[in-house]
């Protein structure tokens, strides 16, 4: 008898203030949902800790009617990929986007309403400490947080500042510092919003949410700091409304770039250079409605993709030659799914 593999898929919804948990058949794309569990809010985006044992949410709770920022902790069954809550402790905004860095000992945060990001110590048993580590205001409607694949520097796309800030990240200690410079900067009102890494550490890609285009970047690994190397349009030729840009991902083997566009509803594919870092052969990709929020399996096979409007999740298999997706099926979700995280157990 043939054994079937499975990925997790992890969705965090909105108005639905709750986690769908997919399972996903890594030959076949075929997705079935497996457990909904609850959120002490509505829900933001999710990070997963390196070890892949624990499961954080950023959430907007609420006390006495006034809003309260938090994060939600779970236990990620390895058997199963279903979670157990463990916890839930304030947050000191809320948080746009969360991470969690590479030795798991630290949850970072960007927030983008209330323009600071912050550093929570992780406590032995994955629980994230209430007092930050480090707490500090970024420029402007900080949008993701991440550090590289060294864990020694930390890059924040700043969407009202229109620059991507550069850090020094001591894994020590769970603190920032300004690296030299301090901001890559971008054209005014594109609205930076968020980067991937290339799996080889020399490029970075930086989606522009208001400029609909995709910034090429080489990474100098010894600085730490970016230098734009190509720029290219995801729109739709002839598109006129104003872009709307959301995620964007590199596939495993470095060589397919993916990036969603809300306003036109699009996935957009580039082919890498993997000796340039350049980018070529944009294809367009019809999806569903708002698609604010997609990922890639870790064996860049398949993108799952949620319509924020049509509370939907496509799977598409990705043709690892010509970058063509080819859509394989589609389940629902809960109400305004804003983030999908695609998990490989043991």
């Amino acid at each position: 008898m043939a054994v079937e593999n499975f990925f997790h898929i992890y969705v965090s919804s909105l108005s639905g203030g709750q986690i769908d948990v997919f399972d996903l058949n890594a030959d076949t794309g075929e997705m079935s949902r497996q457990q909904s569990i609850g959120l002490s809010g509505k829900g933001l985006p999710l990070a997963v800790s390196p070890d892949r044992r624990r499961l954080y949410a950023s959430v907007i709770g609420e006390v006495d009617g006034e809003e309260e920022p938090r994060y939600d902790i779970f236990r990620i069954v390895s058997s199963s990929g279903a979670l157990v809550r463990l916890d839930t402790v304030k947050a000191p905004a809320r948080m746009a986007h969360i991470s969690v860095d590479k030795t798991g000992r630290f949850l970072l945060g960007a927030s983008f309403p209330s323009d600071v990001i912050a550093v929570h110590p992780i406590g032995a048993r994955g629980y994230v400490q209430e007092t930050p580590s480090d707490l500090r205001a970024a420029p402007g409607k900080a949008h993701q947080i991440m550090t590289d694949a060294s864990n020694r520097f930390a890059f924040v796309p700043n969407f009202g500042a229109a620059l991507v800030m550069q850090l020094l990240f001591d894994e020590r200690t769970g603190t920032f510092d300004d690296n030299s410079p301090s901001n890559f900067q971008q054209p005014a009102e594109s609205g930076p919003r968020h980067v991937a890494h290339h799996p080889d550490g020399r490029f970075v890609y930086l989606l522009n949410e208001k400029e609909g285009v995709v910034v090429a970047c080489a990474l100098d690994a010894n600085a730490g700091t970016l230098q734009e190397i190509q720029r290219e349009n995801i729109m739709p030729d002839g598109f006129e409304d104003e872009p709307w840009s959301a995620q964007i991902h590199v596939t495993p083997d470095g060589r397919q770039l993916f990036c969603s566009e809300r306003r036109s509803s699009i996935l957009c594919r580039f082919a890498i250079d993997l000796q340039t870092g350049h980018l070529s052969g944009r294809l367009l990709q019809d999806t569903d409605e708002v698609p604010r929020c997609f990922d890639i399996d870790p064996a860049g096979k398949w993108i799952v993709a949620a319509g924020q409007r049509t509370n939907r999740l496509i799977a598409y298999r990705i043709d690892g030659d010509s970058g063509r997706l080819e859509e394989t099926g589609s389940v629902g979700t809960s109400d305004e799914p804003i983030w999908v995280e695609i998990v490989e157990l043991w």
